[in-house]
């Protein structure tokens, strides 16, 4: 199981996401760096994790108002690592811009998406690798500004996206996330066994050794994970133990 550091992303500093409440998002304290500087953030998780790749939520994008394009070019270049942004693409246009600004794959969030034509056109100009699909999941189902997807039940997405020949998917469950109260077990056990095909990633609510060694018994293919990784409920001995039973 892959594990995946979060940078969420506001007013160019990186924060600290609770439940997707983001009025209430303040930069990060962590126990691994004094510093809420993206770059010195990143670069500290793939220290501690040794992951490939970091999950960057840009929030000045998602709310309508800026973007962090020029910090992620510096991610790209000086990180380390790959970058997969959501950035609330709408338009082959605006995933085109966030692949050119560094992003090794653009994240499709059901949150922002407006449509299934939208999905379909973006999916269509950037290769199977370049994208992933967020399915953003509050306590009354999926969110989304999609009439299609709006208030659907996660399984009940789950078959709509793989009809449409999607093949990898985070299941964001935003009301868990920076709560460390744990991952949706339900939810996350009823989607790997009705679509054991899908490539899944958690997200939301990941708090300890024993939330990720059930993940990777379950087979999901990762997780992404922020405050415990921050508070140092999950370490580096941790993650090396998980890759070593691979």
């Amino acid at each position: 199981m892959e594990v995946i550091p979060v940078l969420d992303l506001m007013e160019g500093r990186v924060v600290h996401g609770v439940q997707g409440d983001r009025e209430r998002y303040r930069p990060i304290q962590s126990t691994l760096t004094p510093s809420s500087e993206p770059l010195k953030v990143a670069q500290v998780l793939k220290r501690v994790t040794g992951c490939e790749a970091c999950y960057v939520a840009d929030l000045d994008a998602i709310q309508g108002h800026g973007n962090h394009e020029k910090i992620l070019r510096t991610l790209a270049d000086r990180a380390g690592v790959d970058l997969w942004v959501d950035a609330a693409i709408t338009d082959p246009p605006s995933a085109s811009r966030l692949l050119q600004a560094g992003a090794a794959r653009v994240i499709v969030g059901s949150e922002t998406l407006p449509s299934l034509k939208t999905l379909r056109k973006i999916r269509d100009s950037v290769l199977p690798e370049q994208m992933l699909f967020s399915l953003d999941v509050g306590s009354g189902g999926v969110l989304s500004t999609c009439a299609t997807l709006q208030s659907l039940q996660p399984l009940a997405a789950l078959d709509l996206l793989s009809r449409e020949g999607l093949s990898q998917v985070i299941m964001l469950t935003l009301n868990r996330v920076g709560t460390e109260s744990g991952p949706d077990w339900s939810i996350l056990e009823s989607s790997r066994a009705t679509f054991p095909h899908l490539s899944l990633i958690a997200g939301g609510g990941v708090r300890s050794p024993d939330d990720m060694w059930r993940l990777a018994e379950m087979g999901v293919d990762g997780a992404l994970i922020a405050t415990a990784l921050h508070r140092g409920s999950i370490t580096a001995a941790d993650i090396d133990k998980i890759r070593l039973s691979r």
